[in-house]
């Protein structure tokens, strides 16, 4: 959404979801608003189905093809209430193992109360001709998940973080996703779920998280060495890396010291001391001449040990690697300066 432009909002009802990318979210449904109109409605709603209420924000687009199209950033969804909801919700096949023939007869037997009985209940579902308490215990499972889902788009989306957020988040961490990143927003940071820190910050900050928690910093410096690596390099300065984490989150340096050194205790971080170490490599480099290799216990911890083991014990010429190249680092690395 364009920074300048006011987003707008839009309250309806789905009436039909016409895609939908189980990987990444995307879909296209049409929206029932409640002035009596119709539009249709793209943008990162996962898991949305026919009967389910939903405000989604954002702006207006035109198309190539399709003509002018909703563009949905966030979809604020609330579970369906009335019967003939809940009927059109789980008829729509949001439920796996509930069909258009079951949900007629849930709620004929609950009404309203269906989906509470559902979810807590399912023993009563029992009462229902066909359905065993195996069944009965299958289908409250299925749908405590994807309730689990919306659970944790809606306390994510308190912070304005994106949908797609929260669907890494429970592609990673399944249904304890949500207790997860109640304990510690930190964890969207890390490089599965991919958050920035100021996303993860503004959720935790905004449910009481001390901003000088010891969580905090170590995602901010996380955040810094990540930063750093996806922009090529190798490793950060400790001096820089105090620096700017100490700027990035606005703690005093000796905090940061402090979460770097237990980082490093926990191997999350690798920190060697490197001085001279480049002008060497470029002498070897330039007379196309690699130093024998020797195994080490830090060799499992190392960030190129993918790239570089066993092969580093076959091959002894620069050349070798001139053409088989490196793989991107997957571990941080920071370096202590003399």
């Amino acid at each position: 959404m364009d920074a300048n432009t006011n987003p707008i909002e839009l309250c309806g009802t789905v009436a039909a979801v016409i895609y939908q990318n189980e990987e990444n979210g995307y879909t296209v449904l049409k929206l029932d608003v409640d002035d009596g109109s119709q539009t249709m409605v793209v943008g990162c709603i996962p898991y949305a189905v026919p009967g389910e209420s939903m405000i989604v924000t954002g702006s207006w687009m035109t198309h190539p093809v399709h003509g002018q199209q909703f563009k949905a950033e966030f979809a604020e969804r609330t579970m369906p209430e009335t019967a003939d909801a809940i009927y059109a919700y789980l008829a729509g096949r949001a439920v796996h193992g509930i069909g258009p023939a079951t949900a007629s007869l849930l709620v004929s037997r609950f009404g309203a109360d269906t989906l509470n009985v559902l979810e807590y209940e399912p023993e009563k579902l029992t009462a229902i001709k066909g359905i065993s308490l195996s069944k009965a215990k299958t289908m409250s499972a299925n749908f405590r998940r994807q309730a689990g889902m919306r659970r944790l788009i809606e306390f994510l989306a308190s912070a304005n973080i994106r949908p797609v957020i929260a669907l890494r988040m429970y592609q990673y961490y399944g249904d304890e996703a949500l207790q997860l990143v109640q304990d510690n927003p930190y964890i969207l940071v890390s490089d599965a779920i991919g958050a920035t820190f100021q996303e993860a910050d503004a959720l935790a900050l905004g449910h009481g998280f001390d901003d000088q928690s010891a969580e905090r910093v170590a995602a901010a410096t996380l955040y810094e060495l990540a930063y750093n690596a996806i922009r090529g390099h190798c490793f950060i300065s400790y001096r820089n890396l105090l620096a700017a984490t100490s700027q990035l989150s606005g703690v005093p340096d000796e905090l940061v010291a402090q979460s770097v050194d237990t980082l490093v205790e926990s191997g999350e971080l690798v920190r060697e001391r490197v001085a001279g170490l480049a002008l060497r490599m470029h002498e070897l480099f330039e007379r196309s001449e690699t130093p024998r290799a020797v195994r080490g216990p830090k060799c499992r911890r190392c960030s190129l040990a993918d790239s570089c083991l066993p092969g580093a014990f076959d091959h002894d010429a620069v050349a070798y690697w001139k053409e088989a190249g490196f793989e991107k680092a997957s571990q941080h690395a920071l370096c202590d300066e003399p």
